[in-house]
């Protein structure tokens, strides 16, 4: 089941959904059931474009060191590509049990196309992300984009995410240590612009004073205390 929400229109991304989807095979799509921590793996003979049916998967990156920089996090009604010779350093990892559609891009050149798009475009918002923003501002885009990409019902007319993101996550794909991110979703709880009583699921108070901190504007204290941290 698609978690795809059209009561929440604060959030920026559209979904990508196609009705006309071809699979890989021709009686029947191909689905693949990924348990949390393993990898999706990739075809050694043919690119392959893995649609997520339901379910949280990290795209990341790991350095010699071990140390690892999530660059995407990809939601159910998105679709990531996978080439034969990605390999190396890349990896792509569920973070929660996950459903993927296993399609074919020659027999789907516009949704290829489409994801290669909005690859591009999310990497670049996540470059900037990384090198010009504070935590504060950080922080605030990433709850965004998971609230849209995983809402779940709404809260007293507020939007609410499952957020299958650990503090360790959360911090690989912004930028920041475990403590700073862990204070700044403190202090904004303190500030009343997010609730939440349990780890993964998340309340957004105030959507529109989040966005004003995603985008630097009306900077609270929460946002001038985190200038220079990391």
């Amino acid at each position: 089941m698609l978690h795809v929400n059209a009561q929440q229109p604060i959030l920026p991304h559209p979904l990508l959904v196609h009705p006309g989807l071809k699979s890989g095979t021709a009686d029947k799509p191909f689905l693949n059931f990924i348990a949390p921590g393993e990898d999706l793996g990739a075809s050694e003979t043919s690119p392959r474009l893995y649609r997520v049916i339901d379910g949280c998967l990290a795209v990341y990156h790991l350095l010699a060191d071990g140390r690892r920089q999530i660059t995407d996090i990809i939601g159910p009604g998105r679709t990531i590509s996978q080439q034969p010779e990605d390999g190396g350093n890349r990896s792509i990892k569920a973070l929660t049990y996950t459903e993927v559609e296993v399609l074919d891009p020659a027999a789907n050149p516009v949704l290829a196309a489409e994801t290669a798009l909005e690859a591009l475009m999310r990497l670049t918002r996540h470059a900037t992300l990384l090198g010009r923003m504070n935590a504060a501002e950080k922080v605030a885009n990433g709850l965004l984009d998971l609230a849209e990409q995983f809402p779940r019902k709404l809260r007293q007319g507020r939007p609410v995410l499952t957020l299958y993101l650990t503090r360790s996550d959360l911090a690989d794909w912004l930028g920041l240590t475990i403590e700073t991110v862990s204070r700044t979703l403190n202090q904004f709880k303190r500030e009343g612009v997010i609730d939440y009583s349990h780890a993964e699921i998340v309340t957004l108070m105030r959507p529109e004073r989040l966005k004003d901190i995603a985008s630097g504007n009306h900077p609270t204290a929460s946002v001038r205390a985190s200038k220079g941290k990391a």
